[in-house]
């Protein structure tokens, strides 16, 4: 899907009978079209550049959401393969901190996180 509002792409990928969707948003450079099939390590796009605060910078969004409806989008960490999580919850740590030491003030609260990363367990986007 193309986002007009900030010019760049969103990937959907789900698994046929699947309820749940995984979208990386906010790409560019799409190495996918519609309807092709990827698998874990694939590129798909890049991530899109954003200009803020005169630094330039590469941003995308990881989603894991069910549509119909309502829209409600779940935090990615849940997802992942309970073997990758630990490894992936020191990562995610190891970037806040280091981010946050990096600009000088506490901008991600990890205290309130309910898993790596998430502040809420779900979040209903779009009421039907």
């Amino acid at each position: 899907d193309y986002f007009e509002h900030t010019k760049d792409w969103g990937v959907n990928i789900y698994t046929e009978g699947s309820t749940i969707i995984v979208s990386f948003e906010h790409l560019v450079n799409l190495n996918v079209k519609e309807g092709d099939n990827v698998n874990a390590g694939d590129f798909i796009g890049e991530a899109a550049p954003r200009d803020t605060l005169n630094d330039k910078i590469a941003m995308t969004e990881l989603a894991v959401w069910e549509g119909g409806r309502s829209i409600v989008k779940y935090c990615p960490f849940d997802y992942l393969d309970p073997q990758l999580k630990e490894i992936y919850e020191e990562k995610l740590n190891k970037l806040a901190k280091d981010w946050e030491e990096y600009i000088g003030k506490d901008v991600y609260q990890q205290e309130k996180w309910v898993s790596p990363a998430c502040l809420e367990k779900s979040i209903v986007e779009k009421q039907g």
